[in-house]
């Protein structure tokens, strides 16, 4: 019996994980901007997809309802903190912007960026022609944490809250 329930946890993660992973390389979605939020509701999806044919993979694989259902929540547990730690941090971290252009930078002096021509490519690439400023104004726009008013840019209740919220995580892992 063991091992028909670790062949369904087994089985449910590879198909949750080709589903999930699939619907990224779809439209879907794709009006919503924020990575983040585009992929939970992607992951969201995916999990109501596999809640819906639980029946069917009950019956497939003769186990019980409920190592289903853990094998659903043991999936979507997993593929949301990768997502989150790998997928969403790159797309958002300065030091991965970073690495990558230091390792297409080559010249005969140097064969990455001195210090200052880091800061340099950083400020004109990252900042400047990728729009980061605009980019996260408009991301946090989305999501009520900023808005503009008369050409001034501020935090909202919400993301006041968010920032109390914040310091209280800090003060808890000592960072």
């Amino acid at each position: 019996m063991k091992r028909k329930v670790v062949l369904s946890y087994l089985l449910v993660f590879a198909l949750f994980t080709l589903l999930f992973l699939g619907l990224f390389h779809t439209p879907l979605l794709n009006s919503q901007k924020v990575l983040f939020y585009r992929g939970s509701l992607l992951l969201g999806l995916t999990a109501l997809t596999f809640l819906l044919i639980s029946g069917v993979c009950k019956r497939v694989l003769r186990v019980r309802f409920e190592t289903i259902l853990a094998a659903i929540v043991m999936s979507a547990s997993l593929h949301l903190a990768f997502f989150v730690t790998f997928p969403v941090t790159f797309d958002r971290s300065v030091t991965m912007y970073l690495l990558n252009r230091l390792n297409t930078s080559q010249s005969r002096q140097c064969p990455g960026l001195t210090p200052e021509a880091m800061q340099a490519v950083f400020i004109k690439e990252y900042v400047k022609e990728q729009q980061a400023i605009a980019r996260r104004i408009r991301e946090q726009s989305i999501i009520n944490m900023l808005e503009e008013k008369n050409r001034c840019v501020v935090v909202t209740a919400r993301a006041q809250k968010f920032l109390q919220f914040s310091e209280l995580v800090k003060k808890l892992y000592g960072i």
